[in-house]
């Protein structure tokens, strides 16, 4: 017996469903519903059903045949180096290695074959993978844990269209992304921008993990996937907003430490509807440009 059977649907579901004339339209419709009502996860569920449905419209990114997946994970024996093989599996056994939860769905098998099948997927000239893919794939596959084809096409879109710059030999757009941080601070909150810099504590040294991986490294996950419900709503740029939003909450903690850096070690965990309240009553001091 099927225990879900029957649930009610929610309104954003319900919406996903209807048939939609006018796309443009429906986006900011889909986006607006997102902001004010967020996704739900019905009850006797453990997260959100449709979670990985609305990622994918928002991303436009269309059903990937389980026919061609396979076609392409047929082509890794003969298209992915060693070194690179050696490298993904030195990533996938650790990724959110503490999460009962997530492991009960994700297989470290399904991240080896999702990162390797993107790796040959890319460019000629493009690097086929970095440290922390492993942990952008992580919230991608949980979502998205009954199709692996659709896992592996949301990541391929996410570092091919919406971070390309972040998946080179250099890191070229996390190192952008941390002097956005430092910028961003220096606007929001000068006084804290100041206190870090008289500590030498530049973006570079405390958030890199958290640019990189658009926050997935900092528990909980489920606090992760609902931010990432905003991040693909209204665009990965704003990973940066909520990176410069930990730091102010944690403002009068930062400026009472003598010792900073212990607290930036590692963040607290994610309170992600204040996160999201904070860069919605920010958004209008930072400039246009």
């Amino acid at each position: 017996m099927d225990l879900h059977r029957g649930r009610k649907k929610d309104s954003i579901e319900q919406f996903i469903e209807s048939p939609q004339i006018i796309l443009d339209t429906s986006l900011s419709q889909l986006r607006y519903m997102i902001l004010i009502e967020g996704l739900s996860t019905p009850e006797d569920y453990d997260q959100c059903p449709y979670r990985s449905h609305v990622w994918c419209i928002l991303c436009r990114v269309p059903v990937f045949p389980v026919n061609k997946y396979v076609k392409l994970l047929s082509e890794i024996p003969r298209k992915l180096s060693p070194e690179l093989y050696r490298k993904i599996k030195n990533d996938t056994f650790r990724t959110l290695m503490n999460d009962k939860r997530f492991h009960s769905k994700v297989s470290e098998e399904s991240l080896t074959r999702i990162l390797s099948a993107v790796a040959i997927s890319r460019p000629d000239n493009k690097v086929g993978y970095v440290q922390g893919m492993n942990v952008l794939l992580a919230p991608i596959l949980y979502s998205c844990h009954r199709s692996e084809p659709q896992a592996f096409a949301l990541l391929h879109h996410l570092v091919n269209e919406q971070l390309p710059l972040y998946v080179t030999a250099n890191l070229d757009g996390v190192h952008a992304g941390l002097s956005l941080v430092d910028v961003v601070l220096r606007i929001v909150d000068p006084v804290l921008s100041e206190f870090l810099d008289s500590k030498f504590l530049k973006a570079e040294i405390y958030a890199f993990p958290s640019v990189l991986t658009l926050c997935a490294c900092t528990p909980s996950l489920d606090s992760v996937m609902k931010l990432w419900d905003f991040l693909f709503a209204y665009g990965t740029h704003m990973n940066i907003l909520f990176v410069v939003a930990q730091l102010i909450m944690s403002r009068s903690a930062l400026l009472r430490s003598p010792q900073p850096m212990k607290l930036l070690r590692n963040f607290p965990p994610l309170r992600e509807n204040d996160i999201i309240k904070l860069n919605t009553a920010l958004i209008h001091w930072y400039p246009e440009s």
